[in-house]
């Protein structure tokens, strides 16, 4: 078991190139599974636990988490765990997917990105300051950084991990996932990119292209920390947040006109399902490209 386990986590890491964040959490949701079955069965979990499993066992592990409060999301990502690890030793013939694959994953609530408003966000990122008593170098990397997410649609980390050498009007980054990506910087991303890396004190040229007033990399964390008190400070939503910029990327987008297959790739999606979410937040934009497009409006 041991083994197969240690096996699957290679697997994970260097076939899949899983990122760390999920090798870690489909590491610890077997670990409750099997801890789980120990109690649940009254026996040393093995191999041949696994291949004599029965739907029922399956629905009182479900019953279990639920019962411990957690969420439908919690419950889907800890089946998919489950079910990869499940598939790796069937290829090796190890169980029978049968079992697995008869059960059905939670249902999932819908929930809608939430978008900022296209003019605050615009009036936001032309603020002088952002805070008061920054230094003008500070500013211009928050704008910089600011301006990269929402015109790139880069998550915070992807874009935090960035190093100066890197930066260009075309440039090649890794993804979530360890995937390659090609990113666009639009003109005026790439000027404020630049007029940071002027004023910014520290050197930048072998590390991080983000970097704090001590000059070690910027963590996601520090980002929303400043973005938690810059909202009240400038009339944006409670929802506001570094990933709320990748929300107003996509949503803006397509209010503006972009088709759903180009957005997936500047996303950098590899379902387009993944994208369609951004489809069901503005009713009335969809409404006006419909009668603008259809031959009967024209």
């Amino acid at each position: 078991m041991e083994e197969a386990i240690q096996n699957w986590i290679q697997e994970l890491t260097v076939q899949k190139r899983c990122s760390k964040h999920t090798i870690a959490s489909y590491g610890r949701d077997l670990v409750f599974f099997r801890k789980f079955l120990e109690e649940h069965l009254g026996e040393e979990i093995s191999l041949e636990t696994f291949r004599n499993l029965k739907i029922s066992d399956f629905r009182s592990w479900f019953s279990s988490r639920i019962g411990a409060g957690l969420v439908a999301r919690s419950n889907v990502r800890a089946l998919s765990s489950i079910k990869s690890f499940f598939r790796y030793l069937a290829r090796r013939d190890l169980v029978n997917l049968k079992i697995i694959d008869s059960v059905r994953r939670p249902k999932l609530p819908q929930l809608l990105p939430k978008p900022l408003d296209e003019n605050a966000l615009t009036n936001f990122l032309n603020v002088d300051f952002f805070f008061a008593n920054d230094k003008e170098w500070v500013t211009r990397r928050d704008r910089a950084l600011f301006s990269l997410l929402y015109g790139t649609g880069l998550r915070i980390n992807e874009a935090l991990n960035i190093k100066t050498r890197e930066v260009a009007s075309e440039m090649e980054i890794l993804t979530k996932g360890q995937k390659e990506r090609i990113l666009i910087l639009l003109p005026l991303v790439l000027e404020r990119i630049e007029r940071y890396i002027a004023s910014c004190p520290h050197n930048l040229d072998d590390g991080f292209l983000f970097v704090g007033v001590k000059g070690k990399r910027l963590h996601a964390s520090a980002v929303d920390n400043r973005l938690q008190k810059l909202r009240l400070m400038h009339n944006l939503p409670d929802h506001a947040s570094a990933h709320s910029f990748r929300h107003s990327f996509a949503t803006h987008l397509l209010q503006n006109g972009a088709d759903l297959r180009s957005v997936q790739e500047l996303l950098g999606h590899e379902s387009l399902s993944s994208t369609q979410i951004y489809t069901g937040i503005d009713d009335g934009s969809l409404l006006r490209v419909y009668e603008k497009a259809h031959p009967l409006e024209r």
